[in-house]
């Protein structure tokens, strides 16, 4: 009888632990959906200024890292994390300077890939926008997000 008990919390803690992990794995999909339109909108943006406009590329990385932020937040706010906080200026240049930092990341790793390792700009883009994808949503969960 004793070990039965055991046997069911045993599953209801799991079951309470596997329903958390859902919970967080769908929030991160969210987050990797509306991030990953983002990255298109902010490849093919780089894209164009870079190749059509005759930008440098690590202006062009910065002017499209922005244009595409802007969708990023509202999808984000609305879709990702749901956020009802009223209090959208402060949010947004909370999501601005994280996103800020993103950048920083993103363009130092695809200077020094570019620049000393030779790799081509868009591939190095995509290796920076992994890294980058990793420290937004955690800064994003954790504070412009967060539960009040």
């Amino acid at each position: 009888m004793g070990k039965q008990i055991i046997q069911i919390i045993l599953k209801i803690i799991l079951k309470i632990v596997r329903h958390k992990l859902a919970e967080r794995y769908r929030q991160f999909l969210k987050y990797c959906i509306g991030g990953g339109i983002a990255f298109v909108i902010d490849v093919s943006l780089l894209y164009i200024f870079t190749e059509f406009c005759g930008i440098w590329y690590l202006l062009s990385a910065t002017l499209s890292f922005c244009i595409s932020g802007i969708f990023n937040y509202l999808f984000q706010k609305f879709i990702t994390f749901k956020s009802e906080n009223k209090k959208y200026l402060k949010q947004f240049s909370i999501f601005i300077l994280i996103a800020l930092v993103g950048l920083l990341i993103n363009n130092f790793i695809l200077y020094v890939l570019v620049e000393y390792f030779g790799i081509w700009y868009l591939l190095a883009k995509a290796a920076a926008a992994v890294v980058v994808l990793i420290w937004n949503f955690i800064a994003n969960k954790k504070v412009t997000f967060k539960k009040i």
